[in-house]
């Protein structure tokens, strides 16, 4: 199975530096740009369908991806970000120097500590993992682009490769470039990852 991992174009989230999961927003104009580059390298990949998470700026993304296209568009919600709960569209150093009820626990120990109101790794990790099942029922021969986010790709890719869940912090998604996958049962083989095509 070939696979395009891509993560959505910027937000003024990702501009400000804050904690965005659940929070549904737009791309920015810089955004926009940058799916319309992504969707440029991908012009001649026989693509199968364009699968993203449900939230606006992922599937503005895939939309520009499909444009003109012949391609099936699917909404997948357990590819979401991880929820951050009453830290959403705040910056860390806001929460630090608030002392946020359970950030100083979480920086300690992000695996396993709470965020309030919000998703614990644990189901993060649990949700992301349903998700891989779903790509896995799909026929070996397909073609895939996953239009999601930072930590949701970063996890599942970590999964693909049968590493540990916190090592998906070995993979900073570019925005604006593409990851390709061929994955089969038995393997994962990264052929291209942040590749701007430039």
């Amino acid at each position: 199975m070939k696979l395009y991992l891509i993560r959505h174009g910027q937000t003024q989230a990702n501009v400000d530096g804050v904690f965005c999961g659940s929070s549904d927003i737009a791309l920015t104009a810089q955004g926009e740009t940058q799916t319309q580059h992504v969707a440029r390298q991908l012009a001649e990949t026989p693509l199968d369908c364009v699968i993203h998470s449900g939230m606006r700026r992922s599937q503005a993304t895939a939309e520009f991806i499909v444009k003109g296209r012949e391609i099936a568009v699917e909404s997948q919600p357990l590819l979401r970000e991880m929820g951050f709960g009453e830290w959403e569209m705040r910056h860390h150093k806001e929460l630090e120097a608030s002392e946020a009820e359970g950030y100083q626990q979480w920086c300690q120990d992000w695996q396993k500590a709470a965020v309030p109101q919000g998703e614990s790794f644990t189901e993060f990790t649990g949700r992301i993992r349903q998700a891989l099942q779903q790509i896995h029922l799909r026929p070996p021969v397909s073609c895939v682009a996953i239009v999601a986010h930072q930590g949701s790709l970063s996890l599942l890719l970590a999964m693909m490769l049968k590493l540990a869940p916190a090592d998906m912090w070995r993979f900073p998604f570019k925005q604006g470039c593409l990851c390709e996958i061929d994955l089969s049962p038995g393997a994962c083989v990264i052929q291209r990852f942040n590749d701007s095509g430039i």
